[in-house]
């Protein structure tokens, strides 16, 4: 019986280490502080442009066998656009200069893998950012993507939809920096 016992506990360190890691990758900041579009945010619109988008949501077996995968580009939320909506209202102060913005989402998806000894969760999320003036010509934009994996021995929906939302906070704040520059 101890011998049984004695057999388990690496796995279940491994386990436990691993669901650890994973966790640790919600709570890192990988966000610029401090970034301020100087002029009065007068509109903004969020286009999606891509062309695989579905309401389905990525398959993640209780048990899964090596060799498994899905991938899917889940539609926007009406929460997410509403964070995103947020996160861009915050980087303006008031100023004289009226601006638009023109936010673009080029690629965004979830995906999912089983392996050997391990099951990998995959998130990415790209977008373009455009400055137009109050007459809508062109100031100046930005392309950025931001992508997170982890590797654990349980991947779940409620992880990885909170690292796709990371995905997308730091693609649009990653924008934003560079455009403050």
């Amino acid at each position: 019986m101890s011998r049984l016992l004695f057999s388990f506990i690496p796995v279940l360190l491994v386990v436990f280490s691993s669901c650890a890691s994973k966790y640790a990758l919600l709570d890192r900041n990988f966000e610029k502080e401090g970034i301020t579009i100087p002029g009065k945010l007068i509109d903004l619109e969020i286009v999606d442009e891509r062309p695989n988008v579905t309401s389905e949501k990525i398959k993640l077996n209780v048990i899964s066998f090596p060799g498994q995968s899905d991938k899917v580009s889940p539609i926007l939320t009406k929460d997410q656009e509403q964070l995103i909506t947020e996160q861009i209202k915050s980087y303006f102060s008031e100023g004289d200069t009226e601006i638009k913005v023109k936010c673009v989402i080029i690629g965004g998806f979830q995906e999912f893998s089983a392996h050997m000894f391990n099951e990998r969760e995959y998130v990415e999320f790209e977008t373009k950012i455009e400055l137009l003036n109050a007459s809508g010509n062109l100031i100046k934009y930005c392309t950025s993507t931001a992508f997170f994996e982890a590797k654990s021995m349980d991947a779940n929906y409620d992880f990885i939809n909170k690292l796709y939302l990371k995905a997308i906070r730091t693609s649009i704040n990653t924008c934003f920096d560079k455009l403050d520059d």
